[in-house]
């Protein structure tokens, strides 16, 4: 590619070099996280029939320039923490030319009752979605399922806030639900917290968690929130815990059987969670006891 000429259709388009890419989906959105070699200018070109908010987590670009059909062509380059905003429909080329870069995008379906439409933005700031993402991006790097149901938590809390800022706005503000999340009934408690408690040692995901108490995931995690004060995977994590931390005071188990049977992914990962929670890693802890 001799010049630096954005994709316009008469050209073929260059090769893309994904090193990685990580796949997440809840209700109403998916999201995918991704590491991509530029050195070669590269093309990002689609025209997609859902919004799209793509995150630059990390990663220098030289140059770059794009295009949209909906709004004016920019080359402003991305910072750590911009955000790119495409609507549904829009036709978006871009050509980018840099290093290894890191970014997160989030695809929302258009024309849902109740919500607008998104309007494009180039170097948009957002903290919280920056934040969010990068979080995100650390947990896909994990595959345990205290690490998918944190992320499933919180694609349910980026989900409401890309909705309530980016698209609601656009139709003004609506009517809050006069009902609200609703506590779990006495019985609905005591299913989750016997499967959770029942058999820690086995992988756990909200799916099943919300099909044990015939519940969507959004409605489980916001049970969570208004039963217990806290998310899904925290709670499993408080349990899983609180389990290890008996565990230690009067078994004679080693703390890597005790990290198998409370179900941490790693000795490491059971220490760093216990460290984290009780100020003392799991063998200082049962020296003290």
């Amino acid at each position: 590619m001799d010049r630096f000429d954005v994709w316009d259709g008469t050209r073929p388009v260059s090769e893309r070099v994904v090193i990685r890419r990580r796949q997440f989906s809840t209700d109403g959105m998916s999201a995918a996280l991704c590491t991509e070699n530029i050195e070669s200018p590269t093309d990002w070109c689609f025209e997609e029939s859902h919004h799209t908010l793509v995150v630059h987590l990390a990663g220098q670009l030289r140059r770059m320039e794009s295009t949209f059909s909906t709004a004016p062509s920019s080359n402003a380059l991305p910072r750590v923490g911009d955000i790119w905003a495409i609507p549904a429909g829009c036709r978006y080329a871009a050509l980018a030319h840099g290093d290894e870069v890191r970014f997160a995008e989030f695809s929302l379906p258009a024309g849902v009752t109740g919500i607008g439409d998104l309007t494009a933005r180039v170097g948009h700031r957002d903290a919280f979605l920056y934040h969010a993402a990068a979080k995100l991006s650390e947990l896909a790097m994990r595959d345990d399922d205290l690490a998918r149901m944190a992320s499933d938590s919180l694609l349910q809390v980026l989900r409401f806030h890309i909705e309530d800022t980016y698209l609601r706005g656009a139709r003004g503000p609506q009517k809050a639900n006069p009902e609200g999340p609703r506590r779990f009934s006495e019985r609905e408690t005591q299913i989750l917290t016997a499967r959770i408690v029942g058999a820690m040692h086995d992988p756990l995901t909200v799916e099943e968690l919300a099909s044990l108490v015939d519940m969507s995931v959004a409605s489980l995690i916001k049970g969570f929130r208004v039963s217990f004060g806290t998310t899904p995977w925290q709670y499993v994590l408080k349990m899983r815990l609180a389990k290890a931390m008996q565990l230690l005071k009067v078994s004679e188990a080693s703390v890597t059987e005790i990290a198998t049977l409370t179900g941490f992914s790693s000795p490491s990962h059971f220490a760093t969670a216990f460290l984290k929670a009780f100020g003392l890693t799991p063998s200082a802890y049962r020296r003290r006891k």
